[in-house]
């Protein structure tokens, strides 16, 4: 029979050498992670930060992942869908809508304490539109003994790490859309030069979520003549308008600004602008003096393009003024057939009062 004194060292012993065990285990779990407990199991957590430019509304779309287990006895383990709707609200910064939203690694039970390490990624769905992130996270899990011994096993901490740094689990997502803009020039007057050509100027900028900065469009002149144009984002260019001619970019990214004007003319014709901006119409015959020139912009702000309608109508009306030359050349003949017809008149008179006598 074991006396007390050894039982009590083999105890003291037992006890050091599963603190030891413990603080061997805590020194070798590395810093940066997360850190759980056996009341409340270290969690990974995968986050989704989806972006799209201003002007149009959240797409709707689904996002998939993968955890592909590289220990070979480690469970299986899996990850939620993270879902959008267009009722989802973001964040809006330098022209760009950003949407957070997390989903969980779900595990299986692991088979004892270790390093369990896995590689999650996400699922490219090929949705049109959306730039999926290429992005590959190595995630180690390290799970320990229960307190009790009894053994049953937490999750004492899980760490990521994306080539070779350590990271929290982040994919972020563009989304792009394509849209149009629509510049068209009206003269009216009864007098107005209808093949009178005006001068404009654009100055378009660059979508947040865009890397074009060269725009393609076309003049469509009214007798259907088509003129190619490139114009530079950031730069000032220069075009010229006629009656029923329109400027017309039939595909450019959705979150571009820009500003047009008319340049201004002491020229009889007064300027006009409507314009639509992503559907809605912020400006409404808007009118200036003629020689001041107009411009699309509303309250010092450049225009968005968006997914709605984007147009803008210039229209110049030619200020008529009465047409009193042609009345004054024929009055030296309207007064000779007034004396024509006096003297008619007054020889007839005298003619019938000599009859009369």
């Amino acid at each position: 029979m074991i006396n007390k004194k050894k039982l009590s060292a083999l105890l003291l012993s037992g006890a050091m050498f599963m603190s030891m065990n413990t603080n061997v285990f805590a020194s070798n779990l590395p810093s940066g992670g997360v850190e759980g407990t056996e009341q409340n199991p270290a969690k990974a957590t995968i986050t989704k930060n989806f972006e799209f430019p201003e002007g149009i509304n959240t797409p709707s779309a689904t996002f998939k992942f993968t955890a592909e287990k590289i220990t070979n006895d480690a469970p299986d383990a899996t990850i939620g869908d993270i879902n959008y709707t267009q009722g989802d609200n973001g964040t809006l910064s330098n022209g760009k809508y950003s949407v957070k939203k997390t989903t969980e690694i779900t595990f299986g039970n692991f088979p004892h304490a270790g390093e369990y390490d896995y590689n999650v990624k996400e699922t490219n769905e090929g949705v049109g539109g959306i730039t999926y992130d290429t992005k590959e996270y190595k995630v180690h899990v390290y799970v320990a003994n229960s307190n009790a011994m009894d053994g049953k096993t937490y999750v004492k901490a899980i760490t990521s790490e994306n080539g070779g740094e350590k990271a929290p689990i982040e994919f972020v997502n563009t989304y792009k859309k394509d849209t149009s803009l629509l510049i068209e020039k009206n003269v009216i007057g009864d007098l107005a030069d209808l093949t009178k050509q005006f001068e404009f100027q654009i100055n378009l900028k660059k979508s947040a979520t865009s890397d074009i900065t060269k725009f393609e469009g076309n003049i469509i002149r009214k007798d259907g003549k088509i003129e190619p144009v490139t114009y530079t984002a950031e730069n000032t260019e220069t075009f010229k308008l006629a009656n029923g001619d329109k400027l017309k970019f039939e595909s450019i990214p959705a979150g571009t600004k820009y500003e047009v004007k008319e340049i201004g003319a002491s020229d009889g014709y007064t300027p006009s602008i409507t314009v639509i901006e992503n559907g809605n119409e912020t400006s409404n015959n808007r009118t200036v003096a003629e020689k001041d020139g107009i411009s699309s912009k509303s309250n010092s702000n450049d225009n968005l393009i968006g997914e709605g309608e984007n147009k803008v109508t210039f229209t110049n009306t030619y200020n008529d003024k009465p047409i009193t030359g042609i009345v004054m050349n024929n009055i030296p003949f309207i007064l000779m057939i007034s004396f024509a017809v006096l003297g008619f008149g007054a020889l007839a008179i005298i003619k019938r009062r000599k009859t009369i006598r």
